[in-house]
């Protein structure tokens, strides 16, 4: 399940993600980041993932393909999760794509001002 969060410059998404991903809100990302990518060069993410499940192999290709597609257009992304194996991806991201940063629930208002530093 998918619910956006506003902040005040449109070239950050952010997004809360609970439970499992449905096609449906991957598409949903999807639509959202092709249109702000119209408006902004550069875009960065902010996302909370709380009691994530994972997605669905579909939308796992999906967001593969549009992370090599557009893998220079992501400037910052701040993840903010429990998980300590999301933690240790968002290393290995940090070091292939944009800078990535995992935050913990606790931290979430830091996360949330790095983003958009």
């Amino acid at each position: 399940m998918i619910s956006f969060i506003e902040f005040d410059s449109d070239n950050i998404v952010g997004m809360h993600v609970s439970d499992k991903l449905s096609d449906e809100d991957f598409d949903a990302i999807e639509v959202l980041l092709e249109e702000r990518m119209r408006e902004y060069d550069q875009l960065r993410l902010y996302v909370e993932l709380e009691g994530y499940e994972g997605m669905s192999l579909k939308s796992y290709l999906k967001d593969f393909k549009m992370g090599i597609k557009h893998w220079d257009r992501f400037e910052k992304e701040a993840v903010v999760t429990r998980k300590e194996w999301i933690s240790k991806l968002t290393g290995i991201a940090d070091e292939l794509f944009s800078e990535v940063k995992a935050f913990s629930f606790d931290e979430k208002e830091e996360a949330k001002e790095w983003v958009q530093e």
